[in-house]
C-alpha cells in the first residue's frame, strides 16, 4: 500500500498566496478588482489619497482633450460638466465630439402634467451633454460668439431677409465686413449657411416661450417662419431642412419657398 502523500503546509499558504489577484499601492496590498473598480468607475473610497483617472474636454473645445488625474471627491463635478472615466484616446484613436446639453430641466407625463424627473429617465433627470456659462460673446464687431461650439453667428439674425434656399446661400456667403453692421474684417465667402446641426446647437429645448438660449445676445430673431441649415433632405433633395426658433422644431421645406436666413462662420 502506497504512503499517502502530503502537500507540507507551507508550500500551501505560498501557492494560495500566488492565486489570489492582489496589487501593490500607496496603501498596501490591495484587490486588484477593487481597485480597478476605483480607477475606472470613480467608485467611493475611504481613502483621501485615491486618485481617480479622466478624460478631460474643455467645454466647445473637444479636440483639445486630454487625460487628468483628480482626487475622488472632485470626481462627480467633472462627470457633470462633459468629462469621462479612463484616459483619453491615444493617437490615431477619435475624440467624441461634445455633445451640449439641450437646456431641459423639467420633466412631464403621458398627458403633459408637470411630474418629478426622479426615476423618469427623460432628459430633464439626466440633463446630460455639457454647458458653458456664460455661453455667448458679444464680439462689438456685429458678431456674437458661442463658447459652447466655437462658432461665429451673426448677430443681426434678421439683416439677411426672407429668401429662397438657393438665394439664401447665395445671401450669406457674399456677407462682408461694412454690411449688417459687421466691422470685423471678413470678406465674402468668410460667411456660409449653417448646416441642420449648426443651427439646431443654438436651441434651447427648457424654455416655452422661445427656443433660443435664455439671455443670448443676438437681435432680430424672426419668430415667424424658419430659419434656412444648408443641409438638403437626402429623401427630398428638392427639400431642405429648417429651424422654428419659437419652438425648437427641425423641419424640411420646399426649397423654392422663401424663409430666414442667419449666417455663421468658423471661429479664428
Amino acid at each position: 500500500m502506497n504512503a499517502e502523500r502530503r502537500i507540507p503546509f507551507f508550500l500551501f499558504l505560498v501557492c494560495l498566496v500566488a492565486v489570489m489577484p492582489f496589487s501593490w499601492g500607496a496603501g498596501g496590498i490591495a484587490s486588484s478588482s477593487l481597485a480597478r473598480q476605483n480607477r475606472l468607475t470613480g467608485g467611493e473610497s475611504t481613502d483621501v489619497s485615491t486618485k481617480v483617472t479622466l478624460c478631460h474636454i474643455p467645454p466647445g473645445h473637444p479636440s483639445n482633450a486630454q487625460t487628468i488625474t483628480v482626487g475622488q471627491a472632485a470626481v462627480a463635478a467633472h462627470l457633470a460638466h462633459g468629462d469621462s472615466l479612463g484616459e483619453c484616446p491615444g493617437a490615431g484613436c477619435r475624440v467624441p465630439a461634445a455633445v451640449g446639453k439641450t437646456g431641459q430641466t423639467q420633466c412631464w407625463g403621458e398627458y403633459g402634467d408637470p411630474i418629478s424627473c426622479v426615476g423618469t429617465g427623460q432628459d430633464g433627470e439626466f440633463q446630460k451633454g455639457i454647458s458653458v456659462n456664460p455661453r455667448f460673446a458679444d464680439n462689438g464687431d456685429g458678431t456674437v460668439r458661442d463658447d459652447l461650439t466655437g462658432l461665429i453667428w451673426l448677430k443681426d439674425a434678421s439683416c439677411l431677409g426672407y429668401l429662397p434656399w438657393a438665394n439664401a446661400l447665395s445671401a450669406a456667403n457674399a456677407l462682408a465686413s461694412g454690411v449688417c453692421g459687421l466691422t470685423d474684417g471678413s470678406v465674402a465667402r468668410n460667411w456660409r449657411l449653417p448646416n441642420v446641426k449648426e443651427l439646431q446647437s443654438l436651441l434651447d429645448y427648457g424654455s416655452p416661450v422661445s427656443a433660443l438660449p435664455p439671455g443670448h445676445p443676438f437681435i432680430g430673431v424672426q419668430q415667424s417662419g424658419g430659419y434656412w441649415s444648408s443641409t438638403s433632405s437626402a429623401a427630398y433633395p428638392n427639400y431642405a431642412f429648417y429651424a422654428l426658433p419659437y419652438s425648437g422644431d427641425i423641419f424640411d421645406g420646399r426649397k423654392s419657398v422663401s424663409l430666414n436666413v442667419w449666417a455663421v462662420r468658423s471661429g479664428q
